[in-house]
């Protein structure tokens, strides 16, 4: 295990009907003036106006700003940016999911930024401060509640980049009611319970030693999803599946689970060019990715592949081939993401341009910051790797 600072995760409230306390909540952290932040979808406005009323109760003014899309833009960013300057809202609610709670960390941070916020992004500038941020979410999946992290989009350079490690970037609090995600449709259910799924294999896949109280709170996480999310899928008003999913997302994410160790997050990089270029649910990009890569590096530390598949899948060691036990339990995955409706290849869900001259340019957009112009830190791959992985998830 290595040396490790713990920073406090937001406050989380979980349960049914926390949502009313969002009033109370953001008054505590600051904020006069609310801008609510949300996709505009027909499912969430409901909820919107009676946020509004929540925050009117508390004595808060607000206003809204929606039309947030899945891989959220730089462009939107700039909007909330411009409008909360000229309205003088000083406080940011997310209502929504991963992508609406980026875009919303985007925002907060931008207004306290002297320059262009996209510098944040490139991390050319640290973030040291932003407006008070607070979060009602409506998905289980990215864990951006919890993370000290944000993703978007730059459309005009087709460029996808993230605000990362840094706590300033975290929500002051977020609201976790599991009724919220009843009317995810079982796709987004899926996708989100892949990204979830995803988080905890990087993290589990570490070079560091001594990690075996990691690994254990890992396992733990990745037995929950692989049980409850099947369930959700096909039973969208589970309280206790929806509640399961619901509280392993942030957990997986916010550090909490991975305390001393740093995992590889080549298959997150790989995946973000997916999005970028396609356009698709990042977790079911990560569906189809992540057992692809696990192929690819999984010699390289056997033991730890097939400690995956007999704590997991409960795959029967070999002990003459205990590379047949790693393969077996990385099928076994591939053959889980799909049970819950999830993609195996590539173009079963995309439509576009997959030519090997497409799959160079994604490649070339990766940050190869490891030794070696490489990425991945427990198994760094060259770029003529991530292409040959495009290829093998095609």
């Amino acid at each position: 295990m290595i040396n490790f600072d713990l920073i406090n995760i937001p406050d989380i409230i979980f349960g049914k009907e926390t949502e009313q306390r969002c009033g109370e909540l953001m008054k505590e952290f600051g904020a006069h003036k609310v801008l609510i932040h949300h996709s505009g979808e027909p499912f969430v406005m409901p909820l919107v106006e009676k946020v509004g009323k929540w925050l009117e109760d508390a004595g808060l003014e607000w206003g809204e700003l929606g039309g947030v899309v899945p891989n959220p833009r730089l462009s939107k960013v700039y909007e909330g940016i411009e409008l909360c300057r000229k309205e003088g809202y000083d406080g940011i609610l997310a209502v929504g999911g991963g992508s609406v709670i980026d875009s919303a960390k985007g925002i907060a941070c931008g207004v306290c930024y002297d320059g262009d916020v996209w510098g944040l992004y490139r991390m050319i500038a640290k973030v040291e401060k932003r407006l008070p941020l607070g979060v009602i979410s409506t998905f289980a999946g990215t864990g951006s509640e919890c993370s000290c992290a944000s993703v978007v989009t730059n459309e005009k350079l087709q460029l996808k980049l993230s605000i990362d490690n840094w706590p300033e970037v975290r929500p002051d609090f977020c609201i976790l009611d599991p009724e919220l995600t009843y009317s995810v449709p079982p796709m987004q259910t899926a996708s989100g319970a892949s990204d979830i799924m995803s988080h905890l294999i990087e993290n589990f896949c570490t070079a560091c030693p001594d990690v075996y109280l990691n690994h254990e709170l890992l396992l733990a996480g990745m037995k929950t999803v692989k049980k409850h999310a099947p369930i959700a899928v096909e039973d969208p008003t589970n309280y206790a599946s929806r509640s399961a999913l619901m509280a392993a997302a942030p957990f997986a994410i916010s550090g909490l689970l991975r305390i001393g160790l740093v995992g590889d997050w080549a298959c997150h990089l790989m995946e973000h060019e997916m999005s970028t270029q396609w356009d698709i649910p990042h977790g079911l990009g990560l569906a189809i990715i992540t057992p692809v890569w696990m192929r690819y590096v999984y010699k390289r530390d056997v033991e730890l592949f097939a400690k995956l598949a007999t704590e997991l899948f409960n795959v029967e060691y070999d002990y003459d081939y205990p590379e047949h036990t790693a393969v077996a339990g990385i099928d076994a995955l591939s053959e889980w993401f799909q049970s819950i409706g999830m993609p195996k290849t590539i173009r079963e869900f995309v439509k576009g341009d997959t030519s090997e001259e497409t799959l160079w340019k994604m490649a070339r957009r990766i940050d190869y910051s490891m030794p070696g112009h490489k990425v991945g830190c427990a198994f760094p791959i060259s770029m003529e790797d991530v292409v040959n992985i495009y290829k093998l998830s095609l």
